[in-house]
């Protein structure tokens, strides 16, 4: 199997396995993985007054299986050219990025690290839009 494919089937495991969120939904936990995300005490609250069933767990599970597909789609249109980026520049052109077999690249950063230090561009500049809206 190539590469790619044997990549995009780890994918499909990847979003299962993090649509499950069953458990996390009838006993939440406050401290998430990321503090960024940690749960409030009235969210803890909230979910805990909840009577999940079987049936409304796994509805639950297809809606957040269903976005996590969606959101690793939409990545994958970026990585392909065919949607843009939100750019600051208006004349900036997206092709799109390539994806190739790992090599011994000394320094080279690594892109699920710069997954999370990224989060605070994102969220500075997404903070900075949305003040200037309201």
């Amino acid at each position: 199997m190539n590469s790619k494919q044997l990549f995009l089937r780890e994918i499909h495991s990847i979003i299962k396995e993090y649509a499950e969120v069953g458990e996390q939904l009838k006993q939440p936990d406050k401290e998430l993985f990321w503090e960024e995300f940690n749960l409030t005490e009235n969210e803890i609250s909230a979910l805990s007054a909840q009577k999940f069933t079987d049936e409304s767990i796994s509805a639950i599970e297809k809606i957040v299986r269903d976005n996590i597909m969606g959101a690793f789609h939409s990545a994958f249109c970026l990585l392909d050219g065919v949607n843009d980026p939100a750019s600051e520049n208006e004349e900036d052109v997206w092709v799109g990025l390539k994806f190739e077999e790992k090599q011994d690249d000394e320094g080279e950063e690594f892109l699920h690290d710069e997954l999370y230090s990224s989060y605070w561009d994102w969220h500075d500049l997404n903070t900075n839009r949305n003040d200037g809206q309201r």
